[in-house]
């Protein structure tokens, strides 16, 4: 395990040949000033990049109409979809879906017993989400919009729950309270530990055969 950045970061954005971060640059009174670094897998650069290469990879290409509806782009989660739609949450629980022309055709409240999720992911024709303070993880209907399933709750196996990666029919849960990575089989639904660090896991992505955690020290390639 490798430690490739130290300092605060937002967000991972996985990409096909590397990936893109939010992280804070610096800190002048109360305002943060916020900036973004790309990783290349193919020469092991990193590099500073623009704002928009960031909001490209995190919304796809209609990114500026899916910003201007965030309270906070940066804190905000979303899902690009195989269609081109992109489902987004903010951080205040307001929740859209975005057609192709960068108009939404769905807006709702995503809160679970009055908190948004933390993070949020796609799996065929489902939305998973889940819930940090409920420790539980739910799965929505993309066409009805409505909870179909629910995992965790009294006695869960996720302890404050903070990023879902999706691979395959597996989803890999950063499981802040434990220390861990679980692994949810999303047919089966099983859960099991898939790795256990000495310190907080805020996310987790695979790209190619490279896993990369973010931990409490910074981001790590594992």
């Amino acid at each position: 395990m490798e430690r490739i950045f130290e300092g605060e970061i937002y967000e991972i954005v996985p990409q096909t040949q590397g990936l893109v971060f939010s992280y804070q640059k610096a800190v002048a009174g109360s305002n943060v000033v916020v900036a973004y670094k790309m990783l290349s897998l193919e020469n092991g650069i990193m590099s500073d990049v623009a704002k928009n290469i960031y909001l490209l990879s995190k919304f796809g290409s209609n990114y500026r109409a899916s910003s201007e509806l965030c309270n906070n782009y940066v804190t905000a989660r979303s899902a690009v979809l195989p269609s081109g739609r992109v489902f987004l949450c903010s951080d205040n629980g307001n929740a859209y879906l975005i057609d192709g022309d960068g108009l939404p055709v769905w807006s709702g409240d995503f809160k679970y017993k009055g908190n948004a999720p933390a993070d949020i992911a796609i799996h065929k024709n489902s939305l998973w989400a889940c819930y940090n303070k409920s420790g539980v993880l739910l799965r929505f209907n993309l066409n009805t919009m409505r909870e179909e399933l629910r995992i965790g709750g009294e006695k869960s196996p996720f302890n404050k729950p903070s990023d879902i990666f999706v691979s395959g029919d597996n989803a890999i849960i950063s499981s802040v309270g434990s220390n861990k990575l679980l692994k949810v089989d999303l047919n089966s639904y099983n859960v099991k530990e898939y790795k256990e660090f000495t310190e907080p896991v805020y996310s987790y992505v695979k790209i190619k055969n490279y896993e990369f955690a973010l931990l409490k020290s910074g981001l790590y390639v594992l």
